[in-house]
């Protein structure tokens, strides 16, 4: 009873571990454009990426202070403005690998 080295699940083990793993790296870096208000008309959630669109929004819909140019927002996101003004413009926030954009205007 002969069996093809290549079919050896003990052999194969390691090299389909290596396969995976680009796969889960670039699923949990993978931007996806947004359109969800977390407040109607003035905080509108653009981006996220290693979370989705819903959670980015109920972290700004749990946030209580003001937007400034710099903010901790709940969750232990560190938002920082990166285009505009004081009235308005553009925020990202990061969490580790997560993290989302928003548009303000105020």
């Amino acid at each position: 009873m002969s069996h093809h080295p290549l079919l050896n699940a003990a052999r194969l083990a390691p090299i389909l571990a290596v396969l995976a793993l680009p796969a889960t790296a670039d699923a949990a870096s993978r931007v996806v454009s947004c359109h969800t208000y977390a407040d109607e008309p003035n905080l509108l959630i653009s981006s996220a990426r290693g979370m989705s669109c819903s959670a980015a929004r109920d972290v700004m819909k749990r946030y209580r202070g003001d937007i400034s140019r710099t903010f901790k927002a709940p969750s232990g996101f560190a938002c920082r403005q990166v285009s505009g003004v004081a009235e308005g413009g553009q925020w990202r926030c990061t969490r580790g690998a997560r993290a989302f954009r928003f548009e303000f205007k105020d």
